[in-house]
């Protein structure tokens, strides 16, 4: 599960130290942010993006800085993405990948990729997080604040705070922060605060909806590690 947490947002990346949960009591705006979200979904068929992440952590008081490219891409109502690291301080790129129910993390340098053990449902609760997710999904998946309408690079988004409802999620993820544009159903930023005090920022841009996605820069070899 922390494997994937760090794939998802290594997104998503994608924290500040043990920041306080926020009440989660009912208010007017969030059903009519689910319900956009719900008919932006409807329409959604593939989302690719450039990101930038900050990993910080709390215990050496040191960022880290990641960049790469992501994609996300539904098919028969099933959704893979694919996530591709560009090399950086010494370090190799590394491609993630979620397909046909598998989680593959491949390293570049080694030319080899590792399975990634994760229920469905783990998965899932992530794959909500604003691309292409449905307002009635992530309710189910979180708690949900929703703390009101922001701008970010020039487009209104809506400011969400989530807590998972799953334990076992909790026990890694304390809390995300959730910037969203509900027209297009795409995250422009999201923070991922963990239960360990670090956090993992993801910000992402050149975005680009519905558009024939090209997989092939984020091809993984056929080789497990270790065979």
């Amino acid at each position: 599960m922390k494997e994937l947490v760090r794939m998802n947002c290594r997104l998503f990346a994608l924290l500040l130290v043990a920041a306080p949960a926020f009440s989660q009591q009912p208010n007017d705006r969030l059903p009519a942010t689910l319900k956009k979200l719900d008919a932006a979904s409807a329409h959604f068929t593939s989302a690719q993006a450039d990101f930038k992440k900050e990993l910080y952590d709390h215990v050496v008081r040191d960022t880290e800085t990641q960049n790469g490219k992501v994609y996300f891409l539904r098919e028969k109502n099933a959704t893979q993405f694919g996530m591709k690291l560009l090399p950086g301080n010494g370090e190799a790129g590394r491609i993630d990948e979620y397909k046909n129910g598998t989680v593959k993390d491949f390293n570049e340098k080694t030319g080899c990729y590792q399975s990634v053990q994760a229920s469905a449902s783990k998965i899932e609760t992530f794959l909500t997080l604003g691309f292409g997710g449905a307002g009635t999904d992530l309710e189910k998946a979180w708690k949900i604040t929703d703390v009101g309408e922001e701008t970010m690079d020039g487009l209104k988004t809506e400011h969400l705070d989530l807590i998972p409802r799953s334990d076992d999620v909790k026990s890694n993820i304390k809390r995300v922060s959730l910037w969203i544009d509900l027209e297009r159903d795409v995250s422009l930023q999201q923070v991922f605060h963990t239960s360990s005090g670090d956090t993992q920022t993801a910000h992402y841009f050149n975005i680009q909806l519905n558009k024939k996605v090209d997989t092939k820069p984020f091809k993984i070899a056929d080789k497990p590690c270790g065979k």
